[in-house]
Formats: structure tokens, sequence, C-alpha cells
């Protein structure tokens, strides 16, 4: 018996020492914290909660958490796991189905930002039946919590997944698992693991976003597997994320205007910011800047605003600038992104001249006829994609408020004030924005209406940490700007994380990465007026492109069409066969890329295709009698090279302007 148990102990430690060294060469972050803990609890710095336990009786292991003196299982975990894989199908259960779903027919919904895939979408709904959907093969596995380990093998032996996401917030539990289950099976071939192992969310969304952008063809279906009710929060944050990342979430009409802008604005000769003119100046190092969103909380500062505001470099969001000069507080500059037309009306002032001395900066996305409104006025253009290779960057973010935060600190702001950015409605009146700005919404609703609607709703309200208080309550909906800033923060190099203090004013939610900071608590010993010319500056860091020449990127789209249009005519006797000659063309088009002087074009390209393509692999991957007939495999194959070869035109068209 000793004999067996000796052998034992030394199969899981070298069981251990195998996934160690899989965990060191492909996943050296977690990695990193298995080898610290290990080294805490041998060093006796870290008391561990949970030991992983073999129970001679049933011959099976269970893990026993201290703090709450049970057993994980209490039962047979390999029992368990035969169940557990047992059943898991192939179907849409306990899966997260991303191709938006009309409910009214139970069938693809038939959605305006598919643009011409809409065709392909309703073919699909005449052909499939939706009661009956059970796919040939899982591509995309997500398995929230690891347990004793031993249900992952069993699991994945069934579902046998190209791409698995796991999922473990405790460090200990993760590390009991290296003795139990060989991690290295999830990595065979071109298979593809991702680790998600004692992340924060924010942390945790940036490795969802990795798993989901890989082999994005295939996001029509992810399947999951829950391993107990407690870890029910994370699906609910991958709910929540798939909610708006889907297939049908990215916006090719509106790409397309933007590149069709950005373009125009470039050969207008309009001022762009350049990336190497700043590292040159470093506009505002070492300056106080004072950013004013558009929240609740502006009302409470606007005196101290007043009085101080030649002491910060002031940037506001265009939402707030009607209340800043009605309280004469002349900002430094003002931030629009939206592309939109209202955008004129936020930035009309009742003084025409209120802004000769401040500037405007833009998203190159903007309507001409918003410019036409501030012609008079200083402004410039920071661009959304990589249009232009000299520029050195490009970026955009979800709203106006952290797009100004992103913007000061790529300026080189190091020492930041917010005030505005809320997250959070006033915790007396609901109202969602500061009185007399561009924007106007109450959201309190009433406590006992909010009991008795049992409908999960964007607009719940929800009680969370404050920043200048210990609780505050928001909703759904305003908290994704505490998401889109602490997303923005964590995207940081470390260098600039060291540095940077950016202190939060606001009487809202509160958000890692900004420091809290009550106005009353400012030394403002250290306020000294500031030296700034924001004409000056801002003409230092921008120039106008003047190599804007697409022509032969327009070449190489024109023969791309040609070789679809041949694809287009070639028969097809089998599924197979569809999708060993679309590989091939696949192939193909992905090498005319390199001859491309910009990949920009190719890339919103290509993205196009990723949608085409995951309605295509959802078709082609589904269980059902009579669906791959010669016929209806040509139909689809007409639907995927008419929507390439119109993606392509109307690139041409946006390159091509004069």
């Amino acid at each position: 018996m000793q004999e067996e148990l000796d052998n034992l102990t030394q199969t899981l430690f070298n069981l251990y020492l195998k996934n160690m060294e899989f965990l060191e060469k492909k996943h050296p972050n977690t990695y990193k914290k298995v080898q610290k803990l290990s080294k805490d609890i041998e060093e006796q710095n870290h008391k561990e909660r949970y030991t992983l336990e073999y129970i001679k009786e049933g011959g099976y292991f269970d893990i026993f958490d201290h703090t709450k003196d049970k057993f994980l299982y209490d039962f047979n975990s390999y029992e368990e796991a035969d169940k557990r894989a047992e059943l898991t199908n192939f179907t849409k259960d306990n899966s997260l189905d991303l191709l938006r779903i009309d409910p009214r027919n139970k069938k693809l919904a038939i959605m305006h930002s598919l643009g011409i895939v809409a065709t392909l979408a309703n073919y699909i709904n005449h052909k499939v039946d939706f009661t009956n959907v059970t796919f040939s093969k899982i591509y995309k596995f997500i398995f929230i919590g690891v347990g004793a380990g031993v249900h992952l093998n069993e699991v994945y032996k069934k579902v046998n997944s190209m791409n698995t996401l796991i999922i473990e917030p405790e460090l200990e539990l993760f590390r009991l698992t290296l003795f139990t289950t060989d991690y290295t099976v999830f990595e065979q071939g071109n298979k593809k693991l991702f680790l998600s192992i004692c992340e924060t969310p924010i942390q945790r969304e940036k490795t969802i976003e990795e798993f989901t952008h890989h082999h994005n063809y295939m996001n029509y279906n992810i399947k999951h597997h829950l391993f107990w009710i407690d870890y029910k929060y994370i699906l609910d944050e991958l709910i929540s994320y798939y909610s708006t990342n889907h297939p049908a979430s990215f916006p090719f009409g509106v790409v397309l205007k933007v590149l069709y802008r950005t373009i125009r604005f470039m050969k207008d000769k309009e001022k762009f910011i350049k990336k190497q003119l700043i590292k040159d100046t470093l506009p505002l190092k070492n300056k106080k800047v004072l950013i004013i969103s558009a929240g609740p909380s502006v009302d409470n500062h606007l005196e101290w605003i007043k009085k101080y505001q030649d002491r910060f470099v002031i940037v506001c969001v265009d939402v707030i600038l009607k209340k800043l000069e009605k309280n004469s507080i002349v900002p430094d500059i003002v931030v629009s992104i939206d592309p939109s037309p209202e955008c004129g009306k936020f930035l009309k002032t009742e003084d025409k001249n209120f802004l000769k001395n401040s500037a405007i900066i833009f998203l190159s996305q903007q309507e001409e006829s918003v410019l036409k409104k501030v012609e008079h006025l200083n402004y410039y253009f920071s661009q959304v994609y990589p249009v232009c290779e000299e520029l050195g960057y490009s970026f955009s973010l979800p709203n106006v408020g952290t797009f100004s935060f992103a913007m000061s600190v790529f300026l080189k702001a190091n020492e930041l004030y917010l005030v505005g950015n809320d997250a959070a409605f006033n915790q007396e009146t609901g109202d969602r924005y500061a009185s007399d700005s561009s924007h106007e919404m109450s959201d309190l609703i009433e406590e006992k209406h909010i009991i008795d609607d049992n409908i999960v709703s964007d607009y719940d309200i929800l009680e969370v940490k404050g920043n200048l208080r210990e609780k505050i309550k928001s909703n759904r909906t305003l908290l994704t700007f505490k998401r889109d800033y602490e997303l923005f923060i964590h995207s940081l190099d470390e260098e600039t994380k060291k540095t940077l203090k950016a202190y939060n004013l606001s009487d809202g939610a509160f958000m890692e990465g900004l420091i809290p900071l009550d106005i009353k608590d400012i030394d403002l010993q250290t306020l000294e007026k500031k030296d700034f010319n924001v004409k000056e500056i801002l003409d230092n860091i921008s120039c106008t492109v003047e190599n804007i020449d697409f022509e032969d990127d327009a070449k190489v789209l024109s023969g791309i069409i040609t070789k679809v249009n041949k694809f287009k005519k070639t028969k097809i006797s089998s599924r197979d066969d569809f999708l060993q000659k679309k590989l091939d063309i696949m192939i193909w088009i992905l090498q005319q890329k390199k001859h491309m002087s910009n990949a920009m074009f190719a890339n919103v390209f290509l993205k196009y295709i990723e949608l085409v393509d995951i309605y295509v692999n959802f078709f082609l991957n589904l269980k059902q009698n009579q669906l791959y007939t010669q016929k209806n495999l040509s139909e689809v194959k007409k639907y995927w090279c008419d929507s390439t070869i119109l993606v392509l035109k109307d690139l041409k068209v946006i390159i091509n302007q004069e």
C-alpha cells in the first residue's frame, strides 16, 4: 500500500513539473504567479486555504477548504467528472450564442449593421432548422472554475475544442490542479489555450478579448462550463462582454465613413497631431491639467474652478462647454469626438470669440458641417485609424471623457485632476449630467420600483464603491464610463503608470488607477499661474500630411476583385471542397496584403471578411440533413464572393477620392 502511495505521489509530482515547464514556456505570467505562491508557501509567508487530499476509500482526489472546514466535493470527483462530460453536448445548450437571434421567430436577426451580409443571413434563415441546432465541432470553449481539475480533461476529451479559455480566480486552486490535470493537451497540434488565473476583472476582460480575437472567424457560438454557482458572476461578465462584442457589433459602414473623412481632411491639408513632435516638446509634462467632463459633480466645483482656472491647463469635453461659458471659465483645449452634426451645437458659444485663444481637438471622423461652424477657431485632428504612418499613432475611445483623459496623457501630462467623470448620477436628484450641459437626463428611480421589477436592465440601480464616499448608487450604463477609464489606465505601459498622478475629484464611482481627492485637500500653495499658449503649443506638435497617394493599393484591390470574380464561377462539389477552395483564395489574398503600402485598408477588408466567414462557418458546421447540397453550397459561395467584391469596391472609392 505504501509503495502504491509513493508511486502516486511521484506521478503527481512529475505531472506538476511537466505543467510548470509548459507554463514557463507558453504562459509565463501564470507561471510566475504559481512560482511566487509556491515559494511563499514553502517559506511560510502564505497560509494555505486549500489542500489536495487523496481519498483512499473511493480512490479519488478532493480539495479541503480549511476556512470552511469542509471538502469541495465530498463525493467521488472522478464520477462527477464523467457525469459533467456526459452532460456536455454539441448543441447550443450552455453556450454564448454570438449571432444575434430575432426573438420573434428565433432565427438570425437581420440588422442594418450587417450590410450586404444581411442577404447571407436571410438565406441561412430559409435553409436552417433553428429548432435543431447541433454543431459538428466545437471550436471555442470556456471553463469557468477548475475545481480539483479532473473534469477539465474529461470534458475536453469530448469537445476537443480548437481554442480553450480556462478562468480561475483562485490561484491556490489552479496550483493544485497542476498535480491532477495535464494542461499540455490543450495546446497539442495547432490548438490554443488561454488562461485567466487570479486576474482582476479588467485583466480578465483583456484575456477574454485575446481569446475572442484569436480565430475570430469562428465566433458564432462559444460553449462554456460553469464549475460551481459561486462563479456565476464570471459567467455574467462573459454575457456582458459578448453583448457588445459580437460579430454584428463591428460597425463596418462607420469605419468606411471614418476612412473617407480622414483621407479627405488629409488631402485638404488640415493639421494633424504627430507623435514624434510630442516626444520632442512634451507639451503637458509637469503642468497641472484639469479635465472637466459633464458629470453632475461639476456643479459642486464651479466656483473653485472659476477662481483657480488660471492655475490649470483646462481640458474639457464639448458637451460641458456652454456651462463653462455661462460661468466665465475659458478652457484651453476642447475635445470633441462624436461623428455627429450635434457636436456643432455643443461648440456654438454665445460669444463667437469665447474660444479665440483656445484649441479644439477633433477625431478625424468629424462631420464636415461641424468644421464650418468652427472655421474661425484653432482646431486640430487626431487620426482614428493608421491611415498615415508618418503621424506615428492612431486611437479612439468609446466616450469623450475617457478620450480627453487619454489625449492629455498622450500629450505627456503627468499630473491630472479630473472632475465630472462620475460614472454615476447625482445621488440626490438622479441627474446624469451637470446642469446647463448639452446633456440632460434623470436616472434616479424609486427603490420600491426596482424591487418589484424583475427585469434585468442597463438602468437597474446598483450600489458600488464611491470615490469620495463609501458607497454610491449608479447603473450599468453609467458604470461603462468607469470601465472605459480603467481599461485605458490598465493599457498604459509601466513607465507611464509609475510617473502618472491622476486625481479624481468627482463625487461618483471609485475608479482603479485614479487617486481619490477631495477638492478641499488640494494644496493651493503649489498652484502657480500657468504659462501656456495653446495655439503655439499645438501648432508645434501638428503637421499637414504631404504624401497621401494610395494608387498602388487601389491596383492591388483591383487584382483581388478579379481573383474573387473567377472564384465565383468555380464549381463546388462538397462542403469540404468549398472550405478548401475558400481557404486557398484567402491564403492568396493574405499574400496580396504584403504588396499594400498601407496595411489599414487590408485589415479593414479582412475584418469584414471575418464577419462574412462567421456566418458561413456557422452554416457549414451544422449537423442537418440535406443542408449541404451542391446548390446550397454554390449559393453560399456566391454570397461570400458578392460581399467580398462590394467591400473591395467601396475601399477603392475611398482611397481614390480626389
